[in-house]
């Protein structure tokens, strides 16, 4: 008896084949998406895009659609490493609490004011 590829002899209930699972639309969108953001960003040019996105509705397994776009996702991921970063984002940190800590003052000397004595 011969057995057609997927099929086990014993209940007769298909197998999945062995080998790599090709990408659902959800992860081609996905993929799609992060090339999209990256021209956004200025980290790719049109031509690029261009040639990512292509391979990117051509590729036949997980494997080979995370490699396409691993770099971009990687960049993206980056958080600011710089000291004039990290200074700026202290120094907005620091300007929104004293905002929040004046807006706070006045709201109470308002409310106090209008209050009934």
């Amino acid at each position: 008896m011969t057995l057609s590829p997927g099929h086990h002899e014993g209940d007769g209930r298909a197998r999945e084949a062995p080998g790599p699972r090709c990408p659902s639309d959800d992860e081609l969108l996905c993929a799609a998406t992060h090339v999209s953001d990256a021209v956004h960003d200025g980290r790719l040019d049109l031509e690029e895009a261009g040639r990512l996105l292509s391979a990117t509705y051509r590729a036949r397994s997980r494997r080979e659609l995370d490699d396409l776009v691993h770099d971009l996702v990687a960049e993206q991921a980056e958080p600011p490493t710089s000291s004039g970063d990290r200074a700026f984002y202290v120094w907005a940190a620091v300007r929104v609490t004293i905002f929040a800590a004046t807006a706070a003052v006045l709201l109470f000397a308002v409310l106090h004011a209008l209050s009934p004595s």
